[in-house]
């Protein structure tokens, strides 16, 4: 007879399993396909139409399934591009890369709890591609506990831009104009990529290929992923803070009805980087929730003149 500690735990992974599942299964792009070879216009399963990237399921890596990236350049504008590299949320449990490139959201959903469900809040990436910045939009390792699949993922997108910034050359990216967007834990590994990327850390795998290339960025977004109550220093933002010789460029903002990731984690994220020596905004929403229509209703423009103030534009 198993002991109540095995069966609670049994218990509990089931009913996580299940949580993940249930919310995967609502998601609206839970059915694209993972290729870009079908001349069929590209739809969500609610049938609205999705921007089609230059170049689809690019592979960074040899983990896992998951390392991919879709790459969507510009078709005017000065060459090399900057590039921004949007990471999407879920708690690195759920989200998917087609996520982005939607036309149409529709309305947002009301929540029914806590977790959403939420309007997925993303960059416009056909006004990005018009203004001559290239966008990347990848997937990552996911897991069941964020605690645990922080490192994989934060690895993965390292691989990522060591990629991007390997074959730089072959897409027309310019290599030293590299910007990190990311919402909820997206964001938050957007920051960690912004305080880790020029020191070798444990998110620095050596067994990727180009991994003696910058995983750099220049200038990171972080949309509601203050994220500071991970377990550990190793998966706190501010923890590679007093190490860092060179910070990018950060913008913050924040519902202050954030149930999720509160505007407080964000001022605290915002006092750190300015004591630090970066250079940083915050800007907090007020009334906004998680994943709240006001971040693509009001900081997309925004978010596009950092961008531009940042690389010179």
């Amino acid at each position: 007879m198993p002991s109540p500690r095995v069966i609670i735990t049994v218990l509990a992974v089931a009913f996580a399993a299940f949580g993940a599942y249930y919310y995967w299964s609502r998601l609206p792009y839970r059915r694209l396909p993972l290729d870009n070879s079908s001349t069929l216009p590209l739809l969500t399963s609610q049938g609205r139409p999705l921007l089609r990237p230059t170049y689809a399921d690019l592979a960074y890596g040899n983990k896992s399934r998951f390392e991919k990236l879709d790459l969507y350049l510009p078709l005017h504008g000065i060459s090399p591009a900057p590039l921004v590299i949007w990471i999407h949320g879920g708690g690195l449990s759920v989200g998917d890369k087609r996520s982005m490139p939607q036309r149409h959201f529709g309305p947002a959903p009301k929540p029914t709890g806590r977790y959403g469900p939420y309007q997925i809040q993303v960059p416009d990436v056909n006004a990005l591609t018009n203004k001559g910045y290239a966008v990347v939009s990848l997937n990552y390792r996911l897991g069941f506990s964020m605690v645990f699949a922080a490192k994989p993922a934060i690895q993965d997108c390292k691989a990522a831009i060591r990629f991007l910034r390997t074959n730089a050359g072959k897409y027309r990216l310019d290599p030293d104009k590299f910007a990190v967007w990311g919402n909820s834990a997206g964001g938050y590994m957007a920051a960690m990529l912004g305080v880790t990327g020029d020191q070798l850390t444990e998110f620095d795998d050596p067994s990727f290929t180009n991994a003696d290339v910058s995983s750099a960025v220049q200038a990171v977004v972080v949309w509601y992923g203050a994220e500071d109550r991970m377990p550990g220093e190793k998966l706190s933002i501010t923890h590679y803070l007093s190490t860092a010789k060179v910070l990018p460029a950060f913008m913050i903002a924040n519902g202050d009805a954030d149930p999720v990731v509160s505007s407080i984690r964000a001022q605290r994220l915002q006092d750190a980087l300015i004591t630090a020596g970066a250079k940083s905004t915050l800007t907090i929403l007020h009334g906004a929730g998680h994943e709240d229509p006001a971040f693509m209703a009001t900081q997309m423009l925004p978010t596009f003149s950092f961008l531009d103030k940042t690389f010179g534009r």
